[in-house]
């Protein structure tokens, strides 16, 4: 029975929490997992959520976690600029890791981290959790099957508004410690998409824009912005698709939109995280009075969808897809194939981000493997 240590309480923590108190019932070919050990910046909040979420303990210093001989994968939910030092410490102590994207602000540690994953053996892989989709393993399924022919165009974005207020406050993602902002909070799970269905990109042109100057501070006065909340991308990838990236944190109206138009020779597919259940399929093998786009409800035939529920309609959420990511976690400790962004095709994500920045810099087309 694998022990399990959580670092960090905030969203992705309880999602993760969540997803490994769940897993178990929702797949019964792994063992559920035991809650050993949660961490968390101070003893009084870390005893609190590990009542709420099922922890045996609970420390208020997650080296406290790291070194619990109990503990075999550590789940890793703090902000991004905290992920470095505590992925490789986790590695270091011989532990498996799940973290949460993306790997680092800067390349040079996400590529210690890498590099840490390597050397250790031990299996670390990233909380990229819309690629376990039921409809996005559906569309790549249609894509292996050549139905809509050869494709040539993807235009892929991420919307959500919840910077959207010019009178919210200035918090930690407004940092650039944080990292760049959309680009690299964001734009990482649209280019996990582009991974598993596409494969790398190969080069990029990239604008970045702060919809906001400065933000007020909680205790008066203003602070400057120094992240970037929306970015548009112009890309080809390494098989010769022409794509475009497009993400905004900014966005009102939008909530949790990832849209996927993947154009093709035969036809085209679309695809919306905000209608997560469904997507859209154009075939031009379809009689001309008859030619539209049509709805295709995800349904227990479209694996894994069947292990949460016995009949088309009812539909899956956000945390069920962290479920089925937790499934995939667990086969691939256990030897099994698995469906997972691990470090070293995360690092090429990274690579991407950070190419895409380096164009914006410098205002010209930029290889990613340059």
């Amino acid at each position: 029975m694998v022990g399990v240590g959580l670092i960090g309480t905030g969203f992705m923590g309880k999602c993760h929490a969540i997803a490994w108190s769940a897993v178990g019932a929702v797949f019964p070919d792994v063992a559920k997992p035991r809650l050993v050990h949660l961490g968390e910046v101070n003893e009084e909040l870390a005893r609190r959520k590990a009542g709420e979420f099922g922890f045996a303990k609970a420390s208020g210093d997650w080296r406290a976690v790291v070194d619990d001989p109990e503990v075999d994968i550590v789940s890793l939910t703090t902000p991004n600029q905290f992920h470095p030092e505590m992925a490789i410490a986790i590695l270091r102590a011989g532990k498996h890791l799940w973290c949460e994207k993306p790997m680092a602000p800067s390349f040079a540690e996400a590529e210690a981290m890498a590099a840490a994953a390597k050397t250790s053996g031990k299996v670390a892989a990233l909380g990229y959790n819309y690629i376990q989709s039921p409809a996005i393993r559906h569309i790549g399924a249609l894509l292996d099957e050549n139905i809509i022919g050869e494709v040539n165009h993807l235009r892929i974005e991420m919307d959500e508004d919840f910077m959207a207020d010019p009178e919210a406050l200035f918090f930690w993602k407004h940092e650039a410690a944080s990292g760049y902002g959309a680009l690299d909070d964001f734009a990482v799970h649209p280019l996990s998409l582009v991974s598993v269905l596409f494969g790398r990109v190969a080069s990029v042109i990239c604008d970045m824009a702060k919809p906001y100057a400065d933000r007020k501070l909680a205790g008066g006065g203003r602070r400057a912005v120094e992240t970037y909340d929306i970015a548009s991308v112009l890309m080809h990838l390494e098989n010769g698709i022409a794509g475009t990236l497009q993400v905004n944190r900014s966005a009102w109206g939008r909530k949790g939109r990832i849209a996927i138009q993947i154009f093709g020779s035969k036809g085209s597919i679309l695809f919306d995280q905000e209608r997560m259940n469904e997507l859209q399929l154009y075939l031009t093998a379809d009689r001309p009075t008859e030619q539209g786009y049509r709805t295709i409800l995800v349904a227990p035939h479209h694996k894994p969808y069947d292990a949460f529920l016995p009949a088309p309609g009812h539909g899956l959420g956000f945390n069920d897809l962290k479920i089925i990511e937790c499934h995939e976690l667990l086969t691939r400790l256990a030897g099994g194939p698995a469906r997972l962004i691990e470090f070293a095709e995360g690092l090429e994500i990274e690579r991407t981000v950070h190419a895409m920045a380096r164009s914006f810099e410098e205002k010209r087309w930029v290889g990613v493997r340059q």
